[in-house]
């Protein structure tokens, strides 16, 4: 498989706070030019479609749901969301994949948030963030 454009980050060791943003970190591999790391989020240029890989483990800061969710331009994406119960202290696992649709010659901004359904979460400390984004 082959593709036009691809980038790589993790962040590790953050520190984020109920219903916070997490930062994607720093670029390990990018390809091409139309992904890169803006600020806390990964901005897509161009028309086409980006596949987003995300794999988060964190540990909570006290027990109870918590859950990572990915957004385009501020919106939360559709079905781009998972959710675990922890204890504070216990590393857990979160995985999340989407595919996210640029439809004009602008930009989609992708982020990333600490969330639960109920709006209500704990903070967590983020021992690894890695997420890839490719256009296909």
């Amino acid at each position: 498989m082959s593709c036009k454009s691809a980038i790589h980050t993790v962040n590790t060791n953050a520190d984020v706070a109920a219903n916070g943003q997490i930062p994607f970190g720093s670029i390990v591999r990018r390809f091409g030019q139309d992904v890169d790391l803006q600020g806390s989020d990964i901005v897509c240029c161009g028309r086409g479609y980006y596949d987003c890989d995300c794999s988060v483990t964190l540990a909570p800061v006290a027990a109870g749901d918590v859950g990572i969710q990915l957004y385009a331009d501020g919106n939360p994406i559709p079905g781009a969301f998972a959710q675990g119960t922890g204890t504070a202290g216990d590393p857990l696992n979160l995985c999340v994949t989407a595919l996210v649709r640029q439809r004009c010659c602008g930009a989609t901004s992708v982020s990333l948030r600490l969330v639960t359904p109920t709006g209500i979460t704990t903070g967590a400390t983020v021992a690894n963030a890695s997420m890839v984004i490719e256009k296909l």
